[in-house]
């Protein structure tokens, strides 16, 4: 065979800046507001086609927004012989105001027609809004129903009024799994899980449609076992108050490498209602109630530890407020989540221990260039005894170190420990901040399968008492991971270096290895 070569001479010429930029056509949108909306082709940046026709698309966008959904905005460019720029003229047809006559939805075989509608902002009557839609398309997503959601619009006898599409392609929300892996916090484990995003009570033999969530769940391993069983209702008769129970059982045997000096046996179960009080804000109260039995305490355990042996119950209340303006719940790049809870125990609700307890969290989401993100966040945890109850049991205090608050440690170690055994003995106060910066490495076509890569810095530490809360030393660690978003759920693995050494421990240590299946905070 023979070769052909092809020498391709390129003169690039010279570069072009932007010059003056003109709008005509608008009426009833500001000038101001136009140019404001344009991000790529402005005056004194390099002139080009495909910038030119971002800046198109924003202008378009704009009008979308405010109902002008069959603007039509023409571009023309030329090059001014005084300046030696690019000056750029832009034409806007705006036509009517569109409404929307009727909503139709599309392409949802197993879900209710409800299920899309009740997470709707747009609504028959109005003019069509781009940021109600771009957050009924949030809404809709976040639910996990669906792995893709668009829009259309269908022609109607009166010119200004359009049907609204909104078509939707569902995900596989049913699963049966079983497997087993190593967890730094559970050791050897293996799990068998039932479970039902989108059921449906009623719909008999298939039992899917309504949006409730049901889910059971049995798990054993070489230091925990256990079962769940988790129901919610998110629309109870159809109006929009969330119901759902819990009911569970966890064993943990004693293994001082996680941070737990005893075997622990936990019975119990809760209800739970909610209400979403507006766009971002719900409300929701649990109540809770366990029968907890602590034994095999290490015998030369100090009296602080032994005394927690025996069996107990926690009959508690916990309100709390979120507020959530995460752009996706499963994988954020720009929003809020902030959350608030009180629990009070026994006194009134009865039980063995009294006690009270706040928990607070942060997450801020920075979006970054090639869709990585910067996420900051932090949580406050506090708590007291009163009335019969001389302190927190053990149980329900605070800890810190390990895979979910500062990486680079071994489980439970920041904090209080027990003088005589270095166990973990937790605290009445919890401050920890995390900073984390992830960005894709790798995403399949169908968005099923993800990788990221992930670097981050913890901080933070736990108090005996309540009144030593920010006092003291805090533990640091630093380190890098992967991400990865699988069909049966995210995996997380983190190395971690500790900075300070833990309460107890002569020196720093080297680097731990943390792994965890789920979302870690």
């Amino acid at each position: 065979p023979y070769l052909l070569y092809i020498h391709i001479n390129i003169e690039e010429g010279k570069k072009y800046l932007v010059g003056n930029i003109e709008v005509q056509g608008n009426r009833d949108v500001d000038l101001s507001e136009i140019l404001a909306s344009l991000k790529e082709c402005v005056p004194g940046e390099v002139f080009s086609q495909e910038a030119l026709q971002v800046d198109v698309a924003n202008i378009q966008s704009l009008y979308f927004d405010r109902g002008y959904i069959s603007c039509q905005v023409r571009e023309a460019s030329s090059v001014n012989p005084f300046t030696g720029r690019v000056d750029i003229l832009y034409t806007i047809a705006e036509h009517e105001i569109a409404y929307v006559n009727k909503i139709k939805i599309r392409g949802n075989v197993k879900s209710r027609d409800v299920v899309v509608r009740r997470e709707l902002r747009i609504f028959p009557g109005d003019r069509f809004d781009g940021e109600k839609l771009r957050r009924s398309r949030e809404r809709l997503q976040n639910l996990g129903f669906f792995e893709q959601v668009s829009y259309d619009t269908e022609d109607t006898d009166v010119p200004d009024r359009k049907n609204l599409v909104v078509d939707v392609k569902e995900t596989k929300t049913g699963a049966f799994s079983f497997g087993g892996g190593y967890s730094s916090v559970d050791k050897l484990i293996g799990f068998i899980e039932v479970e039902q995003k989108n059921f449906d009570w009623k719909n008999f033999p298939y039992f899917t449609g309504a949006g409730q969530d049901l889910r059971l769940r049995a798990s054993f391993g070489t230091i925990s076992s256990g079962f769940d069983l988790s129901f919610t209702n998110p629309w109870v008769f159809d109006y929009p108050v969330s119901f759902g129970f819990d009911a569970y059982r966890h064993t943990r045997e004693r293994e001082e490498d996680v941070g737990y000096a005893y075997d622990e046996k936990i019975t119990g179960g809760d209800l739970r209602l909610g209400k979403e009080l507006s766009e971002y804000i719900r409300g929701h109260i649990t109540y809770r109630y366990d029968v907890i039995n602590i034994s095999n305490v290490d015998p030369a355990a100090s009296s602080a530890l032994l005394k927690e042996a025996g069996t107990n119950t926690v009959s508690s209340l916990t309100p709390g407020l979120t507020f959530d303006s995460r752009d996706n719940v499963f994988d954020p790049r720009i929003g809020d989540l902030i959350s608030g809870s009180f629990q009070l125990a026994g006194g009134p609700f009865s039980g063995d221990k009294d006690f009270w307890k706040f928990n607070g969290r942060f997450s801020h989401y920075f979006p970054l260039p090639k869709d990585a993100a910067l996420e900051i966040r932090a949580r406050v945890g506090v708590g007291e005894s009163y009335g019969d109850s001389h302190e927190i049991p053990i149980y329900e205090r605070f800890f810190a170190g390990g895979a979910y608050t500062i990486r680079g440690y071994e489980e439970r170690s920041v904090g209080p420990v027990d003088p005589l055994t270095n166990d973990p003995l937790g605290g009445e106060a919890l401050l920890v901040g995390n900073i984390e910066y992830t960005i894709p490495l790798y995403q399949a076509t169908d968005k099923s399968f993800k990788i990221s890569a992930a670097a981050f810095y913890d901080t933070g530490s736990v108090w005996a008492k309540l009144s030593n809360l920010g006092s003291g030393s805090f533990y640091s660690g630093m380190g890098f991971g992967v991400r990865l978003k699988t069909p049966i759920g995210p995996i997380t693995i983190d190395y971690g270096f500790p900075l300070n050494e833990a309460p107890g421990e002569q020196d720093k240590g080297s680097g731990r290895v943390h792994f965890s299946a789920g979302h870690s905070f």
